[in-house]
């Protein structure tokens, strides 16, 4: 090769590297949301750091609804801080702390916090009624979670936990790969008000659900078990499979 050539196609293989950061649909470096440090407003902050998971208005997003007075009024500011400052490892909650990689000053991350509570929540205090802790504090028992499912759970997300006429699969590995433990927890104590699923007393915005009727409430001990059960789907490597390289498909 002389000396002519290489020198162009050297500076051609420079230019397809460089672009190999940018795909069709990515965002270029100039359309990427910019959080200055000096944006203090929640509707903002909120929108640009969380909607796209979290909903528009805290709920029917992807991941837990936010717009929900009973998950705000278990989960303690230094527990919401720790989670968007340093995300959640093995999901999809990144970390948004500067300190942390992300783009949020611990000020605006305050400031997200004191706006997700002054807009919805915390539930106010019922007397007689104690709802599990948001943490766990005992390991739940896959057998005893089984059981617990058939009774509490099955008559909406089917007996096998593959989905149901009512809700869906929650035994799916690629879904149990992209949450946690706690975030199982969560759902499992506070529902979803957004999808109809009734919390940890059976009941949706006071009212007892009808699949949930004359079923007792969980208690701290039902929550870990039920947690184990589900977890105990998850497998080392979720999502399809590859074609088996000892019977390729027939291409004639």
């Amino acid at each position: 090769m002389t000396a002519r050539l290489c020198i162009p196609l050297c500076l051609l293989a420079t230019i397809f590297l460089a672009a190999c950061d940018w795909m069709p649909g990515k965002p270029t470096k100039q359309e990427e949301t910019v959080v200055p440090a000096d944006v203090h407003q929640f509707n903002t902050l909120y929108r640009d750091s969380c909607s796209g998971c979290h909903g528009a208005n805290g709920q029917f997003g992807g991941s837990r609804p936010l717009n929900d007075p009973l998950y705000l009024s278990l989960a303690s500011d230094e527990y919401m801080l720790g989670v968007m400052t340093d995300g959640v490892p093995h999901t999809l909650m990144p970390p948004f702390a500067i300190s942390q990689g992300g783009a949020l000053t611990n000020t605006q991350l305050r400031d997200i916090l004191s706006g997700i509570r002054r807009a919805w929540g915390p539930m106010p205090d019922s007397p007689g009624v104690s709802p599990p802790s948001l943490h766990a504090s005992t390991k739940g028992h896959v057998g005893r979670g089984r059981t617990l499912f058939a009774s509490h759970c099955a008559a909406c997300h089917g007996d096998d936990g593959r989905g149901g006429k009512v809700a869906g699969n929650v035994v799916d590995p690629s879904y149990l790969a992209l949450v946690s433990d706690q975030s199982l927890r969560s759902n499992i104590i506070c529902g979803r008000l957004d999808l109809g699923m009734p919390s940890w007393n059976g009941t949706i915005t006071g009212v007892v659900s009808e699949h949930r009727k004359g079923l007792s409430p969980l208690n701290d001990k039902d929550v870990s078990d039920l947690v184990a059960f589900l977890a105990s789907h998850r497998v080392e490597f979720p999502g399809a499979t590859f074609p088996s390289l000892e019977n390729p498909r027939d291409t004639d």
